[in-house]
């Protein structure tokens, strides 16, 4: 049997190992919880700016701001809207770069266009009576679904960031594959 002090000093000794090993578990739990929280913040702020960026178009689609419109649309839509104007137009005294820079400027030619456009697309559809549900976000690219509530399919929403702001991807979402 050993002496009571023994017994003292290997219970002491024990209750200081366990102690440290319960500090260490707790500091490890903080300093791995830190950077996943950082990591959920990180992203909660990306969602945000993902939704607030569609929902900005279809507020300036909502308002009729057409070079609001145009500041919230890819690159790819712009382009492509550009050239099919352009196309349709026929007009020997415009270039692209004219068409283009109408519809950056919210210009005469612009207002035409998405006065045409808003006839068949009610932006309130969007804003109001469907759900929005974000999907993934991958690098550059992420993906809106609406869920209207009369249509049985859902609509997906591309995005895209492009120098540093998320951009609607128009085209790529809604024309039809040419």
């Amino acid at each position: 049997m050993d002496h009571p002090r023994i017994s003292m000093f290997r219970f002491k000794e024990t209750a200081f190992i366990i102690m440290k090993k319960a500090l260490f578990v707790f500091l490890a739990a903080i300093l791995f919880s830190q950077p996943v929280q950082l990591l959920a913040q990180e992203s909660d702020r990306e969602i945000d700016a993902v939704l607030t960026a569609a929902e900005g178009l279809f507020k300036a689609m909502q308002g009729k701001d057409c070079a609001g419109i145009w500041t919230h649309l890819s690159g790819k839509s712009r382009q492509t809207i550009v050239t099919d104007t352009f196309k349709a137009m026929k007009s020997a005294s415009c270039t692209e770069a004219s068409i283009a820079d109408d519809f950056a400027r919210g210009g005469k030619l612009s207002r035409d266009y998405w006065d045409a456009y808003l006839k068949y697309f009610d932006p309130a559809m969007a804003l109001e009576e469907s759900r929005w549900e974000m999907g993934p976000i991958k690098g550059d690219h992420a993906e809106i679904t609406l869920s209207h509530k009369k249509n049985r399919k859902p609509a997906t929403v591309y995005m895209t960031r492009e120098d540093g702001a998320w951009r609607v991807g128009l085209v790529e979402s809604f024309w039809s594959r040419k």
